[in-house]
This record gives structure tokens, sequence and C-alpha cells, in this order.
């Protein structure tokens, strides 16, 4: 980070390059820790990449959540009292925001051998309450929207580098995504998502209370989406010695998951259903993107654990993984 563009960014926030500690994880920002009074705040800054509209409905959702008390990351006001901060520099534009620090752990540092059904039941009553409050959201200015999830790049770039191969894939994406369009949109079921709720989005304290953070790609979705998510990158990260022990642990993973979620919001037999649909969304994107990744030889890597037979997986259109998620709500 050029040193003269991070003493600007300082400024606006009260500290300086000196007070500030790297952290890592910003795939696309420079991310800082810094004091901010008695407590801990997160400093972000990067190439603008979105219309300036975006990024403020996104901090206008997140500044929504903590107002309500939902387990996130408050946004925070720079000096000049605003939410986002936008400075030009070398002929870039970047956007500068900050929030707080969340107390505890990052969820993905956390060992399988530590993973507990408590905890498993509070990331779940951390979503449901997120979701809960979700639903009663609406933007504070009419100009403030989030796209909607088949506008999402991910989407689009799967799409895009599935257009001139003859992959199974690209057909099997496209009829997926125009089924999904069909699906009903009624306000309790659909709305503003986290759409990116994976083991390096959230924090967990000692107490396994869990604080979410990475708003970045939050858009309209249906809140079964973010369920689905945390199933999929749990099962990755889990590396599951053979399928008969992945079934048995995504069952004990949604079972505890789902006992904590239904304690804040309830999730109908219906979307509960439809989960196999959005795990197959996120299962084809995400293979879209890994396709000749330098990793994908690599059996000890997450890319080589995912992408080992998977592209047989989907042609013959076999499930992310085989439960029956309809009969799921029936145990609560």
């Amino acid at each position: 980070m050029d040193q003269r563009l991070l003493e600007r960014a300082c400024q606006l926030y009260l500290t300086s390059p000196d007070q500030l500690t790297p952290l890592s994880g910003g795939h696309f920002n420079a991310v800082y820790q810094y004091a901010c009074g008695e407590k801990l705040a997160i400093l972000r800054i990067g190439v603008e990449d979105y219309p300036s509209e975006q990024t403020l409905s996104m901090l206008d959702f997140m500044r929504y959540l903590s107002q309500e008390n939902a387990p996130v990351a408050r946004p925070l006001l720079s000096a000049n009292g605003m939410f986002l901060e936008s400075l030009e520099f070398k002929g870039k534009r970047y956007n500068i925001t900050a929030c707080e620090k969340a107390a505890g752990t990052l969820a993905e540092d956390i060992p399988p051998s530590r993973w507990t059904d408590d905890l498993f039941c509070s990331i779940g009553k951390a979503v449901g309450k997120l979701h809960r409050i979700s639903a009663e959201f609406r933007p504070s200015v009419s100009g403030f929207i989030r796209p909607h999830w088949f506008e999402s790049s991910e989407i689009h770039d799967a799409i895009g580098l599935l257009s001139t191969s003859s992959d199974p894939a690209r057909e099997k994406l496209a009829i997926l995504v125009q089924g999904l369009r069909s699906l009903p949109t009624d306000p309790g079921d659909y709305g503003l998502i986290h759409d990116d709720l994976h083991f390096a989005n959230f924090l967990v304290r000692a107490d396994d209370s869990v604080t979410v953070f990475d708003f970045d790609d939050c858009e309209y979705g249906w809140f079964a989406m973010d369920v689905a998510m945390a199933l999929f990158d749990v099962l990755v990260l889990y590396n599951a010695g053979n399928e008969t022990e992945s079934q048995f642990f995504a069952h004990r993973f949604m079972h505890a998951y789902l006992a904590g979620y239904l304690q804040e919001r309830d999730l109908s037999t219906y979307w509960l259903s439809q989960i196999p649909n959005f795990l197959k969304l996120k299962e084809l994107c995400i293979y879209a993107t890994l396709i000749g990744h330098p990793d994908v030889n690599l059996p000890d890597t997450w890319v080589g654990r995912f992408m080992r037979n998977r592209a047989e997986r989907i042609a013959r259109d076999i499930p992310y993984v085989d439960i029956d998620f309809s009969t799921l709500r029936d145990l609560y």
C-alpha cells in the first residue's frame, strides 16, 4: 500500500499509519487493525470496483443489522460522518470503510477436531437471528439497491467460463438457474442475504457466540441459500475420508445447525427441500472457476479435494450431499 494513500486514509479515521496492524484475509482490500477509543477497529482500503451506491447499500444493511442487535460487526463513521469515504489516487479511485473489530477466533482456524454440536448450533442461531432481522430491512435510501442472486458476478463468471465448453456443467448450470428463477420470492423467504457465509467470515468467542462480517457479496436471495452455503463449506473443510463419513457428518452438522437456526426463525419444509438445488448451484459455480487451477491435482489442498471426481459427479447428477432435507423439519 502506497504510504501517501495510507496517510490520507488514516486521516479520515483519526489514526495514523504507525498505529495500523496489517491483517490477512483481504482478497480485494488492504485490511488493517487500529485502536478506536477503547475498542479495536478494522480499516479497509480497496480499489472501487462497484458503483458507490452498491457499497453504500451494503453499509446501510450492516448499519441496520447492528442497530437491531444482529450478530454483526458494526460499521463506523469517518471523521466526516460518512460510512463510505472515496479517494482519488494516481488515477484510481479507492473506497475506504471501517467497522468495529469483533472478538473471537476465525471459524476456519478452529480445527475439525474441536468442532462440537454446540458450535454448530450457535452458528445456526446467529444466522437465524441475522435472517429474522434482515427480513424486516428496507433501504434507507431508494437508490441503495443490491443485486439479486442471478445477477451475481459468481454466476455470470461461471456462465462465461463454461460458455465455449462442451462440459455438461454448462447446460446443467443454465437449466438450474432458469428453474430457480421460477421459485416464489415471498418476503418471508426471500430478502437480503449474506451469500458468503463460509467459515472465514465469522468469528467465534469462547462461549461459542458468533459474529458475522464481510458483507461485500450480500444480495437478494432466499434465506435458505445462506443455510446451503454453510453446509457446502463445512463439508470442504471437514475433508471426510469417504462418502459414508461425509453423509454422516452432513447429517450431524445440519441437525445441530437447524436446532440453533429454528430458535430464531422458521424454515419451512419446502425451503429445506430446495437446499439440494442451492448446493448444486454453488457446486457448479465453484467447479467452473477451478477448472485448470494449479492445485487441482494436489490432494491435500481444498481445491484438490473439491475437484476430485467432481466432473463425473456433475455429469451424473450426483447430489452434492445425499440428504433428504424435506424430512429434517420433522426432527424439531
